[in-house]
This record gives structure tokens, sequence and C-alpha cells, in this order.
């Protein structure tokens, strides 16, 4: 029988209760509530916490309390290899000669805490592989982790941490990140603050040197790691009504 685990670092007992705990879809799966309301200690420190307590063959989620997911998990999970990292949404730089492409995969909804208007963000292509994930949602599995000795750097406490884990993953043992069809709400804005600029700074720096260029789909072109000299297009969703238009001429 396959064993899942769906960790989540909790502050906000009633949106975890919401979109993990009661959630149906997760049927079947052992959800780990990371309480951090009274000892606050950092996203990484959480996650590394739980990796080093599973001892087992199991796949683990890694998904923020806000995190639903709106389709049932374990068939999605049975159709996956265990060789690469998986989530939502992310995105690949294409490195060309003179221009790196900025290309966003996968497919989330999003709306703001409060259950205000909801939006969805739509990649290029709804899978494919990418460089790095949006801190949402992060899968893989366990023996992944075991083999190669897979942890977040705990120096990024609440930014930045999945997309290193996926460029460090990437770097070290050649492991790569796909973007997988999976219908999910994040119920969440997001803000760009400090903390995410001197999280998107370290990572530059620790990436100065890299196998390529990567980037995070939060903000604009924050790019980090190969050559920061070329410019960086960014692929744009054409509406498929303008795209009719235009194949019709």
């Amino acid at each position: 029988m396959m064993m899942v685990s769906v960790a989540s670092v909790v502050r906000d007992v009633a949106m975890y209760e919401r979109c993990v705990l009661h959630n149906p879809h997760l049927a079947g799966c052992d959800l780990v509530m990371l309480d951090n309301r009274v000892e606050n200690l950092t996203v990484t420190r959480r996650y590394n916490d739980f990796l080093d307590s599973v001892e087992d063959d199991r796949w683990i989620v890694f998904c923020h309390e806000d995190w639903e997911i709106k389709e049932d998990l374990i068939p999605v999970l049975e159709k996956l290899g265990k060789n690469r990292l998986y989530g939502p949404i992310g995105v690949f730089i294409e490195e060309k000669k003179n221009v790196d492409v900025l290309v966003m995969k996968g497919w989330v909804e999003q709306s703001p805490k409060n259950g205000g208007k909801t939006i969805v963000i739509k990649g290029k292509e709804p899978d494919g592989r990418v460089d790095t994930f949006d801190c949402q949602c992060l899968i893989m599995h366990s023996s992944l982790a075991r083999t190669h000795s897979l942890k977040f750097d705990e120096n990024l406490r609440f930014d930045m941490y999945v997309e290193d884990f996926c460029v460090g993953a990437y770097e070290k043992a050649g492991i790569e990140s796909h973007a997988i069809r999976i219908s999910c709400h994040h119920h969440s804005e997001g803000k760009l603050s400090q903390s995410f600029a001197d999280s998107v700074e370290y990572v530059r720096k620790k990436y100065s040197v890299s196998r390529k260029r990567y980037a995070t789909i939060v903000g604009r072109l924050n790019t980090f790691g190969g050559d920061a000299s070329r410019p960086v297009f960014k692929w744009k969703r054409i509406p498929w009504i303008i795209l009719r238009y235009k194949l019709s001429k």
C-alpha cells in the first residue's frame, strides 16, 4: 500500500483545517501538522526535522497550510516516478545565445485568504520540466531525499527555500523538477517583503557559479545563477481568443 505524508508548518489552525485537515481529497494520507504557533521556528528547520524523522519509503508532500488540493492525491502520485521533484507550478529558464527565456509551466488557482477574487495562474504548458517551484507545494519520494542527503537550507527562513531545494538537488545530483497536472488552490497572494529580497540575494551569491540560470515565479524576472549578463525575456501566455484570431489571418 502506498504511504503518503502531507506535512505543513501551521500557525493559522483554522486555515489548515479548511485546506488540509478536513480535505476529502487527502483520504488515506498521513497528515502531519508541524505546529509552529509557540516556537515559530523557520519553515526550513521544521521541514528538515520532519525529513530526519522519516526512515521508511513514502511520498512526502510539503505544502503550505493554505494550499488546497482539489482532486484525490494518491492517484496522482501513483503515476509519478521516484527520481524527480514535483510541484503544481514553476518556471524554467531556456538559455539562448543572446537572451534567456523564462517559461512558466503548471496551473494553480489563487485568491486572498479572505476569499476574495480567484484568479487562475497558467503557464505556457500545464506540465513539464522546470527549474524551480513556488514554495506553496513540493512533492518528493523519501528514498530520493535519503539517497542524496537532500535538505532545506536553513539560512533561508521563509522565502525561496523550495527554489533553493530544487536547484540544490539539480546542481548536486542532476535531479530534475517537473510541474505536474494537479488541481489545486492557493489561498494566498504573497508579499514581496524585504525578507524575500534578502533571500533572492542570498541564492544569487550561493549559485554565482552554477550549471545554468534559474528563476522564481514570484515577482518579475527574479533570476539567479548562470550568466546574469544576458537579458531575460519572459514568455507571456497569449489569450486563446487572440491566438485563434492570429491563426485565422
